[in-house]
């Protein structure tokens, strides 16, 4: 009994003596803190045996401990040998050098604080060693602001340790360009059309907004940032910001990905039937002059036409003028299709308010006053009102064959006309000036002949009545 502890000792000796040469200077291992001195923080990495790390690695700037036994621990060695020593992150304790030298020939990552910005690039302390970190190291992409990174402890890959540590030259970029790599593979995975994803905007253009889904970029084109018209990708982005998006198309020949906000905010036009009715008075935005009309904005992303016949001659500068600067103009609703997605609109009457609905006061057998609009080869067009302009056929007109309209009736001038007939839900309005010149001299007549009836009777000639009129 006695002769085999010895036996056991020297064996479990020789495998602790083994498991020390199974790790190498720089490689991260994980363990289990099993201890905690006033100097040291002793860990069980498992085979590998026991290892310890500065205590003053793992406190906060106001000297509390960070860790406790039982905690699981990652680290990287710094030394092997009799012992082996580790370092979280390599960031303090007084091997700093030699821990930077490791860092440097294993790629290691280090931790510093950046502590200023100089020619060049910006001065960076690492385990209490000066180094230096190149502008075109720290970040994937030119900062705008160098004095973003002062006072901030980051990652770093030692690129250069020399003259026993007084050249230490720095590369965060390179850090992050393989955590980009990763999450790139990963993102790849996700990328496929009509996937949600989310991702940051890391720059703005004038065709649209370049967003990071992690690792690989998407564009935004203008067209896809909003339902509601966007100028400029500014106006509804900015650098930085989160964001959730759509993937439109991925064309790995060309690397490049379509993506879409637009696409995540719904079918504006499922709000126009609760919200838009004819003969309504509502505000818009003027956007866009053709040579049809003007398109004005009523709700984000649903747009409405006020046609040309609808502007009145003396009104289409200022209109012109209100689109160019996306003003604010009343209008009223004269149509509204959803089906088609097609809203007609006209000028609203001076003195009304918005939200009021204008009652209509065309009507099949209304005599009206009108406002010639046009004259057109097979008849004439009359404005009623806004929303509401009817055309008199030729053969209504009450003119003689060969009869100059164009002279007779010039635009602008008035017209009284009877209401024929209401078509295409009140699209199309026919009239006639004959019949309400017939309608109008039929109300005298019979006005004259109850007033003579007043007067004495209907004792009189034909001659009589017309020598009345």
């Amino acid at each position: 009994m006695s002769n085999s502890e010895p036996e056991e000792d020297f064996a479990a000796l020789f495998a602790k003596h083994e498991a020390r040469h199974t790790v190498e200077r720089g490689q991260v291992v994980k363990g289990r803190v099993i201890q905690i001195s006033d100097e040291h923080v002793f860990v069980d990495v498992g085979g590998k045996g026991e290892a310890w790390i500065d205590r003053a690695e793992l406190t906060d700037d106001q000297g509390h401990l960070k860790i406790k036994v039982g905690d699981e621990i990652e680290a990287t060695v710094v030394a092997t040998g009799d012992e082996i020593r580790l370092s979280h992150r390599l960031r303090q304790g007084g091997h700093a050098r030699e821990a930077l030298a490791v860092a440097a020939q294993t790629g290691v990552p280090i931790e510093g604080r950046v502590a200023g910005v100089i020619k060049g690039g910006y001065e960076v302390t690492v385990g209490g060693l000066r180094a230096f970190c190149p502008f075109s190291q720290m970040e994937l992409r030119r900062v705008e602001s160098e004095q973003d990174y002062v006072g901030r402890v980051l990652s770093f890959r030692v690129t250069r340790f020399a003259e026993g540590g007084r050249n230490i030259v720095l590369s965060r970029r390179a850090l992050l360009e393989e955590e980009a790599a990763k999450a790139a593979e990963e993102t790849r995975k996700k990328l496929v059309p009509y996937a949600v994803l989310p991702g940051r905007v890391v720059s703005l253009a004038d065709f649209g907004a370049f967003v990071d889904l992690g690792g690989v970029q998407g564009l935004v084109p203008m067209s896809e940032l909003s339902h509601a018209r966007v100028e400029r990708a500014g106006d509804r982005l900015s650098v930085g910001e989160q964001v959730t998006v759509k993937v439109l198309r991925v064309d790995e020949a060309r690397g490049k990905v379509t993506l879409s906000l637009k696409a995540l905010e719904g079918d504006p036009w499922a709000a126009v039937p609760g919200r838009l009715r004819e003969r309504q008075v509502v505000h818009g935005r003027a956007m866009r002059t053709t040579e049809f009309g003007l398109f004005v904005e009523l709700l984000p992303g649903v747009d409405g036409l006020l046609h040309s016949s609808e502007i009145p001659r003396h009104r289409a500068g200022a209109l012109r003028e209100a689109a160019a600067a996306g003003a604010e103009v009343t209008v009223m609703i004269v149509s509204v299709d959803p089906a088609k997605r097609r809203i007609g609109l006209a000028l609203a009457p001076e003195g009304t308010a918005v939200g009021q609905e204008l009652e209509s006061t065309v009507a099949v057998g209304a005599v009206l006053m009108g406002t010639v609009d046009r004259v057109e080869p097979f008849g004439v067009f009359v404005r009623l009102g806004p929303g509401q302009t009817g055309l008199v056929p030729n053969a209504e007109l009450g003119t003689t064959r060969g009869a100059d309209h164009r002279k007779i009736f010039p635009a602008g001038s008035e017209m009284k006309v009877l209401v024929l007939a209401i078509e295409e839900g009140g699209r199309r309005i026919r009239l006639s000036r004959e019949k309400a010149l017939a309608h109008e001299e039929q109300a005298e007549t019979q006005a004259y002949i109850k007033d003579a009836a007043r007067r004495g009777g209907f004792g009189m000639t034909l001659g009589d009545f017309l020598k009345g009129r």
